[in-house]
């Protein structure tokens, strides 16, 4: 028996920290660039943090980004410069959800010790394999002059292209 019922496999990948090692895994949901609906603008998917492993940190230099830890505990450290910093708590028993400005410095950090913690994102635009937006950042140089002098060339470079 045929439907009308329009079904997507998902994307299923596997992330990595700034040392190669695997942190857990990404599952694109649905995005405008795969032709499956005419009414989303952007892209929501699924990312996994492995227990006591992070994400980050890394520039978005041109999309915005909406969090919502669904299960586990994450805390979020977002830079919008070098000198400000906030750290937010969220998932379980906790939930909520923010936005990452445009450009911020920002990690993810899995605080449970025996279970992934599953995030949803929604980030605008839409990842593109074409648009290089990201700049990958060590932890350790995520407060020097040096790397801020760097995040703000690479945002004001990234933004002059996209908008």
């Amino acid at each position: 028996m045929e439907t009308d019922i329009k079904i997507k496999p998902c994307k299923k990948v596997e992330t990595f920290d700034s040392n190669k090692k695997p942190n857990g895994w990404l599952l694109e949901i649905i995005s405008d660039r795969d032709a499956f609906t005419e009414n989303l603008t952007g892209q929501v998917y699924l990312t996994t943090i492995k227990p006591g492993e992070e994400k980050g940190f890394h520039v978005h230099a041109g999309a915005k980004y909406f969090v919502t830890c669904l299960k586990g505990r994450i805390k979020s450290v977002i830079y919008t410069d070098r000198f400000n910093k906030q750290e937010i708590q969220s998932g379980d028993g906790n939930f909520k959800t923010y936005e990452l400005p445009l450009g911020s410095a920002h990690l993810l950090s899995n605080k449970g010790d025996k279970e992934e913690a599953y995030v949803l994102i929604y980030r605008f635009p839409s990842w593109s394999p074409d648009f290089k937006e990201q700049l990958d950042i060590s932890p350790e140089e995520i407060d020097t002059e040096e790397t801020w002098r760097k995040i703000n060339s690479f945002v004001k470079k990234i933004q002059l292209q996209a908008f």
